[in-house]
């Protein structure tokens, strides 16, 4: 039976609930998704570490100390024992913790290149909440809803211009010629994958022009469970170098070693 962490203490996930007055029931609140390989959770001090940023941005001046949220990881993550998880952390403005896994693929396991469709008017540059992963998540579904209405897996966040600032659940980049481009950090999610992976590859960050992004050698996006999934198409226009091409292999490759590195597996 699977097991979620609430308030203090592990619950059959069925039984897991929050009371109707719980702010979190509003969207008020953060959440961190993360990656655990053989039960250790891949940069647990960084997700932790963005959250606490997150948590005195928007004034939770009550959230939980690291130690405490570091504790019901631990104990969700043991109590639910994968060869991989995904690990979701929720902390409500009363504040209520809760901690749920999911398994997923290993990291070894090739991401199947998915088709994105562009959505816009669903990426606002100087919305800074969107800097923080809050528990508001309605933009972002409406997004994916609008794509898969349009036959695609992913949306691609579009501002009002057309112009790419990241993706549903992801950041994502796209490589023109020999140059690797990712929108900056402006209303939209600060990914870890997409810091981790930006210094590996020499990325410059520069908002896109709708004309630019659609003449792409290749887009992949990052995230921290999926890691690098490379598009086959977006808008129905193909990938010219494929899917995956020549950079997301690297990506892929490099953010394999990370996962390693990170969860103490290598």
């Amino acid at each position: 039976m699977s097991r979620a962490w609430l308030d203090g203490r592990l619950v059959p996930v069925e039984r897991a609930a929050l009371a109707l007055e719980d702010p979190g029931c509003a969207g008020d609140g953060l959440l961190e998704t993360m990656r655990a390989e053989a039960g250790a959770v891949v940069w647990l001090d960084r997700h932790l570490a963005r959250l606490g940023a997150s948590a005195r941005a928007l004034g939770l001046a009550d959230a939980p100390d690291p130690g405490a949220l570091r504790e019901a990881v631990a104990a969700t993550t043991a109590a639910n024992p994968a060869p991989a998880l995904r690990v979701r952390l929720v902390v409500t403005a009363r504040p209520t913790v809760a901690v749920q896994t999911w398994p997923v693929a290993p990291a070894d396991a090739m991401e199947e290149p998915a088709w994105a469709a562009g959505v816009r008017g669903t990426w606002c540059p100087d919305a800074w909440i969107a800097e923080h992963k809050t528990l508001s998540r309605a933009a972002e579904r409406a997004a994916v809803r609008h794509a898969r209405a349009a036959g695609a897996d992913r949306a691609l966040l579009l501002d009002a211009a057309g112009r790419l600032g990241e993706a549903d659940g992801a950041n994502a980049f796209v490589v023109l010629g020999g140059s690797v481009v990712t929108a900056p950090a402006r209303g939209l999610l600060p990914g870890l994958t997409r810091a981790a992976l930006a210094a590996i590859l020499d990325v410059r960050e520069q908002v896109l022009e709708e004309e630019e992004w659609r003449a792409a050698d290749e887009i992949f996006l990052t995230s921290a469970v999926r890691g690098v999934v490379p598009l086959a198409a977006w808008d129905g226009r193909p990938a010219p170098a494929g899917a995956p091409g020549p950079v997301a292999r690297r990506a892929i490759a490099a953010w394999r070693d990370l996962v390693a590195r990170g969860s103490g597996a290598a």
